[in-house]
């Protein structure tokens, strides 16, 4: 063979990688060493490095041993080209984390061009072994380098498609790789954990090992065939044999290493089971009985619930369709075992959910649920939306009709208002470049708010069998007679009928005017300092924290960062930290180049800080200019109870360490639950200490403490009007908690009064009271229930 950089085949191949990975590298995320550059590194030089060693073997067939040596120098020289031109891009656009970065570069792409090279070796055999002496007549060149090239390329397109089977009949998302590295399988989960990269190279290097060792002992016989050739080295055989065996270790026991998780493996990790009328439920086995007997009442009747939406039963093979939930403990134990950790997943095929538990009523697992609703109406293997029988997702469709069809817990304005928000700020996104692939370049937040939204407006205008047609693939302008552009100017004409106010605007710009993570500046260093640094802050490794806010500060500039280093700053005890901490928060509120959300976090700091230091008139001035520009309940009322907290020496104590924690630090519960205690029995004509009692037990599952001390709120005197409708909410929370549906009726009977009329206080948010009312529905599911919005009763011309 010619030298290794003599070989044209090796030239051409650099010259390839090099081209692609300086193309690749002026993509977002791709510009220097990190995650997104070592899995396009990985897709391409392994392959590249199989291929080129492969038509050379074949070409020369040299002994096995060169052959195998070559193709792991060749494997090396690409990744060092890949790895060299990324650098390059480093240095362009500047570093996020070059030590990590290249970290994932050696374990990824680097010990996968070694391996492509040197299954290269094999495949260049292979191919080589049609051309022998007793082939006649001899194939043509062209052939050999054909065999060649297929062979080469048929070790990773095979471990792809492994990846892929996977994916495809089991929970995870993940994939590990023995060529590319360490796929984390989701877009939203910006903090990357492959630790398990470690043990799964380990077996990688074991298996380069033993094809070493059994190269060095393979010849070609007077056919030209390979044969076995001892060479008198026993201990080398046996390091080799023990090598292979560690390598098959690694393979067999992939799942307890991490590497993969089959739906038996997770189930057996997990360990329970439990079922209801069509939900199953696989949960781990310390969870508290009466929290899954809930969660089962509440999977069964987000079902009917999703159906009576969708206006059709859901059904598989003529059955009512069944739905399986794995419940994880914590985001840290679903990340594990399948791969996403902060993102709620489903399944439409595999018909499964996958969430962690979160409370009662489960925040997201009706949209969950939707999602594999609507697979029963969809085509293709993976039933959802799509072009090309489904095989080319619209993910603007597949999430929209999940955030339209399930409720939406908390929010106070709908994804309608907040879409009108978003036009009056000139940042709504067109609806072609949504329901399009296009959806994936946008801000999550909007990108989901906004295909909501005109979901909703579908199903409004032309009913539920035309979003049930349209999610089966029919084009929406066959089911409404209407193209693209007019009916988004209907849609817009719609938008532009709603009135918001002032707050509501200032709050959806902070929410949705944000770059998408292919837009955001080293969006996985800066997500994993910010988590270091809320961890070493839990810990009272204040100045820890600091260090890990200022890296973050240095990559992305986001003054978010500034305001957290001041907050840290209060409560740490270092001499004049707490009154730095005081200055810069002022500087903040008062800097009008900081986004107005984030003055607003630092002026209500200050009110924090006036009210632990018993500064009435501070506190109450700081919170009432926050108040002034919000639309967010959950705040306002939260404001509304320090207020009340500031004109109340015995509520004070407690509430500050409720809420804001002794000197700036993290609320203690058990403290706070003590003062509580004190103060109610103090006053017990007062109602707001019993609310933050039960609030506190709700919080923590212990449903009928919650009932106990929310009735004794509401028997007692509330001046905080917020917190009186909330009470009531809370009350039928907790009602539907323990299936008492006839009180549960009676709260939202009282909530839903609340309506503003003849200024009666706040009122409920149509969005709220919406919530409550679908709440009310499921745990009351044989009550009769108020007629649905009228639906044309005959389709508009040109429907289906």
């Amino acid at each position: 063979m010619p030298t290794l950089l003599g070989s044209p085949a090796v030239r051409l191949g650099a010259a390839l990688v090099a081209i692609a990975m300086a193309l690749v590298g002026f993509l977002p995320l791709f510009d220097g060493p990190g995650y997104e550059s070592a899995i396009a590194a990985g897709l391409l030089v392994p392959s590249v490095a199989a291929i080129t060693t492969a038509l050379d073997v074949a070409a020369h067939r040299p002994l096995p041993v060169e052959a195998f040596r070559r193709g792991v120098a060749n494997g090396a020289l690409l990744a060092l080209v890949a790895y060299a031109t990324t650098l390059g891009h480093g240095l362009r656009a500047g570093f996020c984390d070059v030590l990590g970065g290249s970290a994932h570069f050696a374990l990824g792409p680097v010990l996968g061009a070694a391996l492509g090279g040197a299954w290269g070796a094999v495949a260049g055999e292979l191919a080589a072994g049609i051309r022998r002496e007793d082939a006649a007549p001899p194939p043509p060149a062209w052939r050999r380098r054909l065999v060649a090239v297929l062979a080469a390329l048929a070790a990773p397109l095979a471990s792809i498609g492994v990846s892929a089977v996977r994916f495809y009949t089991s929970p995870i998302v993940f994939a590990y790789d023995p060529f590319v590295g360490f796929f984390s399988g989701t877009l939203y989960d910006t903090v990357v954990d492959a630790s398990g990269l470690l043990t799964y190279r380990a077996g990688t290097l074991a298996t380069l090992f033993a094809a070493s060792v059994l190269a060095q002992h393979l010849v070609h016989d007077a056919g030209g065939r390979i044969s076995f050739q001892p060479q008198g080295r026993p201990g080398l055989l046996l390091l080799g044999a023990a090598s292979a065996a560690l390598s098959a270790v690694n393979l067999l026991g992939g799942a307890r290493l991490g590497h993969f998780q089959t739906s038996e493996t997770i189930a057996a990790e997990l360990g329970a089971f439990s079922q209801g009328q069509r939900c199953e439920v696989v949960y781990p086995r310390g969870m508290r009985e009466g929290d899954i007997q809930r969660f089962v009442r509440e999977c069964d009747a987000h079902i009917e619930a999703g159906e009576r939406w969708l206006g059709a039963p859901a059904e598989r093979d003529g059955e009512p369709l069944r739905v399986r939930a794995y419940l994880f403990e914590s985001a840290a134990q679903k990340g594990a075992l399948m791969g996403a950790s902060r993102t709620y997943v489903a399944k439409p095929w595999r018909r499964e959910v996958y969430l962690q538990a979160a409370g009662f009523p489960h925040p997201t697992l009706g949209h969950e649920i939707m999602h594999v609703l609507a697979g029963a109406f969809a085509r293709g293997p993976f039933k959802v939306a799509g072009r090309l029988g489904g095989w080319l997702p619209d993910p603007g469709l597949i999430e929209g009709i999940a955030v339209a069809g399930s409720p939406r817990e908390g929010e106070d304005l709908s994804p309608r208002e907040w879409a009108k928000a978003m036009r009056d700020l000139g940042i709504l996104p067109r609806l072609s470049r949504l329901f399009a692939l296009g959806f994936l370049a946008e801000n999550s937040s909007t990108a989901y708010t906004v295909s909501g939204a005109f979901v909703g407006h579908v199903r409004a205008t032309y009913g539920p069998a035309a979003v049930r047609a349209w999610y089966g693939g029919e084009a929406l302008p066959e089911i409404t007679g209407a193209s693209w552009e007019p009916m988004e100017r209907a849609w817009h004409a719609e938008l532009d009928a709603l009135s918001l106010p002032d707050a509501a605007r200032a709050q959806a710009k902070a929410r949705f005017d944000r770059p998408a993570v292919f837009e955001r500046r080293c969006p996985h260093v800066v997500d994993a300092c910010t988590q270091e640094a809320e961890q070493l802050r839990a810990r009272g490794d204040h100045e820890g924290a600091i260090a890990e806010y200022r890296r973050v500060l240095a990559l992305d500039r986001s003054p978010a960062a500034r305001v957290a280093i001041a907050e840290t700053r209060l409560a740490s005890d270092a001499p004049g930290s707490r009154g730095e901490g005081v200055r810069e928060l002022s500087a903040l509120a008062g800097d009008a180049s900081v986004p107005r959300h984030l003055r607003d976090r630092a002026a209500e700091r200050l009110g924090d800080v006036a009210l632990s230091a018993g500064d009435r008139e501070g506190a109450v001035g700081w919170y009432r200019e926050v108040a002034g520009r919000l639309v967010d309940e959950d705040r306002l009322r939260t404001l509304d109870v320090k207020v009340a907290a500031a004109h109340d020496e015995r509520a004070r104590a407690a509430v500050v360490e409720l809420l804001i924690g002794t000197r700036g630090g993290a609320p203690d519960r058990f403290r706070a639950a003590e003062l509580l205690g004190a103060w109610a029995a103090q006053a017990p004509g007062d109602g707001l200490p019993s609310y933050l009692l039960g609030r506190h037990y709700l919080n923590d599952g212990r449903f009928d403490e919650a009932a106990d001390r929310l009735d004794r709120a509401l028997g007692a005197h509330l001046p905080v009007q917020r917190v009186w409708i909330e009470a009531k909410r809370l009350r039928l929370v907790v009602a539907c908690g323990v299936d008492d549906a006839e009180v549960a009726r009676r709260m939202f009977a009282q909530y839903a009064a609340h309506d503003g009329a003849a200024g009666a206080g706040p009122a409920v948010s149509e969005e709220r009271r919406d919530a409550a009312l679908r709440l009310l529905e499921r745990c009351d599911r044989a009550a009769p229930r108020p007629a649905p919005p009228a639906t044309p009763s005959d389709p508009p011309a040109g429907q289906k």
